[in-house]
């Protein structure tokens, strides 16, 4: 019987993992395509479109991306967008999850289910309200434009106060005692506390600004804002596609995020299990 038992165990456990495999082999794929195309001479690739390694290596798609359009600038604007975006949401978040979590106030309760909602509305829908909002704060076609509508996405203050409730009531109770304000628990006891769950939120609004690109295609009308992923459109455009210099300006603008996922795997995973508990 146990014999038997271990058996179906093991089976289980080889289809679980060849399943895992190709399921990451599925998605590892498009990855080594994009890299072999990235340097394949520009007649190669439309010759042999379907082959996954070039026969001759060359640097001419990424020089052509460097040198025939402002790629750095594009990567400099998306930096500052993400940056700008990273700062308010965890400034905020941190803020507004303590007020949720920790302070007893008339109304809190329905005023953070709604935030939570907006969770649920689609990006592109805020694109009209968005306009009309930035245009009269006169930040429309501004990297503030972009970046303060992205850090308003309630996805932070969510996850911050999931993991504030999360937190023994004795130990706010302890420095209240000893005098602490609610400013100073928040900052000297909760804060240090927090810090998986904010690498987590930073990671994610990380992400998300980084490869943001309805809004910003609405907003930024000047060329010297342009970001990455506007960019790459812009190096599509709709006739004679230059499809070396798509792909390498497209593993450039993919590195940054793939590394930040590659080195900060692990903290992204505790981030989200810490902060994952509902009450």
């Amino acid at each position: 019987m146990a014999l038997r038992f271990t058996q179906k165990y093991s089976s289980a456990r080889i289809s679980l993992s060849l399943a895992l495999w190709v399921v990451a082999f599925l998605w590892i794929f498009p990855l080594f395509w994009l890299v072999g195309k990235t340097f394949t001479p520009n007649s190669e690739i439309i010759r042999e479109a379907t082959s996954l390694l070039p026969r001759d290596i060359t640097l001419e798609n990424i020089h052509t991306v460097l040198k025939k359009w402002p790629f750095l600038l594009w990567m400099l604007n998306s930096t500052l967008v993400t940056v700008g975006s990273i700062t308010v949401m965890v400034l905020v978040s941190l803020f507004a999850a303590y007020s949720f979590a920790r302070i007893p106030w008339k109304g809190r309760d329905f005023v953070f289910v709604l935030f939570l909602s907006s969770m649920f509305i689609p990006w592109e829908i805020n694109a009209v309200p968005l306009y009309f909002v930035t245009k009269y704060l006169g930040i429309l076609g501004t990297r503030p434009g972009v970046f303060l509508p992205i850090s308003a996405m309630p996805v932070g203050m969510f996850l911050l106060r999931q993991f504030f409730i999360s937190i023994p009531q004795d130990i706010e109770d302890a420095a209240r005692i000893d005098g602490c304000s609610s400013l100073t628990i928040l900052v000297r006891i909760f804060l240090p506390m927090t810090i998986p769950v904010i690498g987590a939120v930073v990671i994610w609004i990380s992400l998300f600004a980084w490869n943001e690109f309805f809004w910003s295609m609405i907003s930024l009308q000047r060329s010297a804002m342009v970001t990455l992923p506007i960019g790459l459109k812009n190096i599509m455009g709709s006739q004679n596609i230059d499809y070396g210099g798509m792909f390498a300006a497209s593993l450039l603008a993919l590195l940054p995020s793939f590394l930040i996922f590659l080195f900060l795997r692990r903290q992204i995973i505790r981030g989200i299990t810490v902060s994952g508990s509902f009450r």
